[in-house]
């Protein structure tokens, strides 16, 4: 294929391996990434895509993954910042090593992957950076809620907004965050209203938005969420 690369992280199940399915069907080269290599593999060879091992919470492995893209002389063009857990213990309660392995996963890891890859965009001018989040994290929806869980995707949204105002005009790198909404995956249960497909429409309508398209900004099914 050869439209544009996309990089999913927590891609081999749920959420990540739909959205790979679904850009992959829209001519993407697709490059998905988990910490279980065998798993991303499996699901990789199904949808015809890459597969690379990533465990967005460890620094060193980003930086493998940095080395491995510019040895291989690839740029991608769309990182779905999509792995991710969910912790709902309250900030107060929650363990200091199960803070730090949800913050990690949440924030820390999309930033790394932020300051690794957006540099590749902006110097091809044109780029697609969609942060997995959640209404949880929304302050005009009453949150953040859902324990520590709403506050990391709280400083996800953040994270969308600094980096998204630091974009130099005229350059067509768009950087957004999504909420799929409560879907039914193994993190959502089976108990959430919504399905894996309707959850991934928010997701790829992000990914593939036009020249000229919204920046900065927090979505779910195309429409505005309140920060």
């Amino acid at each position: 294929m050869s439209g544009p690369t996309a990089l999913i992280t927590g891609g081999n199940r749920g959420l990540g391996r739909a959205v790979a399915e679904r850009l992959a069907t829209l001519g993407h080269r697709v490059l998905l990434t988990g910490r279980d290599l065998d798993a991303t593999r499996t699901a990789a060879a199904a949808i015809g895509a890459a597969a690379m091992p990533l465990d967005v919470s460890d620094p060193a492995d980003i930086t493998r993954l940095a080395r491995a893209l510019t040895r291989s002389q690839v740029v991608p063009d769309v990182l779905v910042n999509n792995a991710g857990l969910d912790y709902e213990e309250s900030p107060l309660e929650i363990s200091e090593p199960r803070m730090s392995e949800l913050m990690a996963t949440n924030l820390y890891g999309p930033w790394l992957l932020l300051r690794a890859l957006l540099p590749g965009m902006l110097a091809r001018g044109t780029g697609r950076v969609v942060n997995v989040s959640s209404e949880n994290g929304s302050f005009g929806l009453g949150g953040p809620f859902g324990g520590a869980y709403g506050l990391s995707k709280a400083a996800l949204n953040a994270l969308t907004v600094t980096v998204a105002a630091e974009i130099p005009r005229g350059i067509d790198v768009l950087v957004n965050s999504v909420d799929p909404g409560w879907v039914r995956t193994d993190m959502g249960g089976p108990r959430a209203p919504r399905s894996i497909d309707q959850g991934v429409e928010s997701i790829v309508w992000a990914a593939t938005l036009p020249t000229g398209g919204p920046q900065g900004g927090f979505f779910r099914d195309g429409k505005p969420l309140p920060w």
